[in-house]
């Protein structure tokens, strides 16, 4: 809120009394509510999601609603636009493409955090639900792109481990039940900046499917916070995904990116 310096002491002057009664007589503050929801929205040049591009290597619209309550349960939905499904084919040669339309991803998720008695340390476990919306080829079978992952992580301070598994019968398509995925992440903060430096490195496994899908990526970058919501940044990634496995084209590539995003969390 921005407020004129000299109207603010104008008017502080001649109402100190007035405000001092006021005070003396206000009731007693409510109860904090244990109900919190946010909002996000953001743009980002390109939607890279465990190293590999989701977009196209084109710019993408993201948001999603967080709900949370004090006792740690939370909920949220988290959408971002996408292009992969009707870039590629579905059969991994380029052939006819998984979906005819395809434009977005939708998540669902659930789950409960809480600290680890008193060490700082907290635990998340949650349910997260993939959903591709869109109309799929008939030529692509019972290719289907939608994904259910169970997960649990540790967070202490900068550094957070997160590992994911799906019990579906393929996870984004691939066939192989038991996908998994181990992530390491460590955000360092610059003081009280709001700048913080972004390190991450992830393994894909796709369980009983094919071993030379499987592959690690990893991110560098950069970020910028303001007190108002908006975070700015840029981060690097690459992949040592199996250049000839990944026969999908640019979006499966598993090829290195930089990308710019900015966000507004409210």
């Amino acid at each position: 809120m921005r407020t004129s310096l000299l109207l603010a002491a104008i008017l502080g002057t001649f109402a100190a009394p007035a405000a001092l009664m006021a005070e003396e007589a206000a009731p007693a503050a409510e109860p904090t509510s244990p109900h919190t929801v946010t909002y996000n929205i953001g743009l980002t040049s390109n939607y890279i999601f465990r190293g590999t591009s989701q977009s196209g290597d084109r710019p993408a619209v993201q948001g999603g609603v967080d709900y949370s309550h004090s006792s740690g349960f939370y909920l949220g939905t988290w959408a971002s636009s996408i292009s992969w499904l009707g870039d590629t084919g579905a059969d991994g040669a380029g052939g006819d493409r998984a979906y005819n339309s395809s434009s977005m991803e939708l998540d669902l998720y659930g789950g409960y955090t809480a600290e680890i008695g008193e060490t700082g340390i907290t635990y998340d476990v949650g349910v997260l639900q993939y959903i591709y919306p869109g109309r799929r080829n008939s030529v692509s079978g019972s290719y289907n792109a939608d994904t259910t992952e169970i997960y649990g992580g540790l967070a202490y301070k900068w550094v957070s481990a997160k590992y994911s598994w799906s019990p579906s019968k393929s996870a984004f398509g691939f066939e192989g039940r038991g996908a998994s995925y181990v992530d390491l992440t460590a955000e360092i903060p610059f003081g009280d900046s709001g700048y913080s430096a972004i390190a991450h490195v992830g393994r894909q496994e796709f369980g009983n499917g094919p071993s030379h899908f499987d592959y690690t990526d990893w991110k560098l970058g950069l970020s910028k916070a303001w007190d108002n919501g908006v975070v700015v940044g840029g981060y690097y990634t690459d992949t040592d995904a199996d250049r000839s496995a990944f026969t999908y084209g640019p979006v499966f590539s598993g090829k290195e990116n930089w990308t710019v995003f900015v966000q507004k969390t409210f």
